[in-house]
């Protein structure tokens, strides 16, 4: 028996009876129609930010493995954080690109549940996997300053590699449980469907996930950031009133260390900020999409930034990470030198060519014009 489509005045007023909490119908006939600089917008800033993630993802994937000071356990985890988000570079603008239902061509086959089934696996399974990497970087500065003296027994290659596999594969084993068993009967069944999570998943999929995804990393980075910041301010302290006793306190070392303090304060802040303003607007807007069953009104635009704000998270955490290392810093630094050497060089020469052909080619066009004179005075001499 064939089932009747709601017009849009019944969608936003009587939501469909197989609604079951993921909001489908209700989102597709309440969300306002995007126009041409919604999809400008959306896709520009995907372009973008995909320019600075493949190269600079693969820049520090290149350098901390080709320089040996860096080749360190602890760096291993910003390698494969790295990885991590190279491969949401690729994977997740894939994924975006299957929301152009104006573009049959492309949201179809890319709509497909098989497809879709993957993509949806693939990203989130990323995203969790690149989370808690962040929080495997905090636990080991939490060891670095807490337990320094034992931070060579924990933090070694073997314990490196075991943690970091961990995560790759529970990572993707939990989306794998979670999101290729389940079968969305509306969105199968439902030809031309749009691959977006919120509007195939229900209420219980995006609370495991934001629990797992963002309320877990985010306590326990937050946890241990605290504990760091306290035990660094009583460090700094001890160091201060060591000077001061044995009469090597002067206030530039005061001011050195209260620099550092702050330096250290502030990049916890960009850290947990930077985490927390990728996923909290995406979470608020999952909740939204799914539960809200009338009058409901999510511009493009807002859909469109939260997706952008996520994908921007994965461009910047190795630069975050890896950029307060004073090697790596060195590291970029003569590889851009060398690169700026190697343009200049190709530069001149092949500027340097088109003056030396263009220099003989003004010889041999003068030594013509001589001879053709020469010729011509030759001839008149002998009439």
């Amino acid at each position: 028996m064939e089932q009747t489509i709601p017009s849009s005045e019944d969608a936003t007023t009587n939501p469909p009876s197989f609604l079951n909490g993921t909001a489908m119908e209700t989102a597709i006939y309440s969300t306002p129609e995007p126009g041409t600089l919604f999809y400008v917008y959306y896709y520009g800033m995907f372009s973008i930010i995909a320019s600075v993630n493949i190269p600079g993802n693969i820049l520090v994937i290149r350098t901390v493995m080709r320089t040996p000071n860096l080749r360190q356990p602890c760096n291993f985890y910003i390698v494969s954080l790295a990885v991590t988000d190279l491969l949401i570079g690729f994977i997740y603008p894939v994924y975006n690109i299957s929301h152009l239902e104006h573009v049959p061509e492309i949201s179809r086959p890319l709509g497909q549940w098989n497809v879709c089934r993957f993509l949806v696996t693939e990203v989130l399974a990323l995203e969790i996997c690149s989370s808690y990497h962040l929080v495997a970087i905090t636990v080991t500065r939490y060891i670095a300053i807490v337990y320094p003296l034992r931070y060579h027994l924990y933090i070694t290659t073997k314990s490196t590699k075991f943690v970091i596999s961990t995560i790759w594969i529970l990572s993707q084993g939990v989306c794998i449980v979670m999101y290729t068993i389940y079968n969305p009967e509306e969105y199968i069944n439902k030809p031309g469907s749009v691959c977006r999570y919120e509007l195939i998943f229900s209420i219980a999929h995006v609370s495991v996930l934001f629990i797992i995804q963002l309320f877990l990393p985010l306590l326990v980075m937050l946890g241990l950031y605290v504990r760091i910041a306290k035990i660094a301010r009583a460090q700094a302290k001890v160091i201060a009133l060591q000077e001061r006793v044995s009469w090597k306190n002067s206030p530039q070392s005061s001011s050195n260390i209260i620099r550092h303090e702050l330096k250290s304060t502030f990049m916890v802040s960009i850290l947990l900020g930077c985490f927390a303003i990728g996923w909290m607007p995406m979470m608020i807007y999952f909740f939204y999409e799914i539960t809200c069953v009338q009058n409901c009104s999510i511009t493009p635009f807002i859909r469109a930034s939260c997706r952008i704000l996520l994908f921007m998270n994965s461009a910047v955490n190795v630069f975050i990470y890896a950029g307060r290392l004073a090697a790596f810093r060195k590291s970029i630094k003569n590889d851009f030198t060398k690169l700026y050497n190697i343009l200049c060089t190709c530069a001149t020469e092949r500027f340097g060519m088109k003056h030396s052909e263009s220099v003989s080619s003004n010889r041999s066009s003068a030594l013509q014009t001589e001879i053709s004179h020469a010729q011509n005075w030759d001839f008149n001499t002998s009439l």
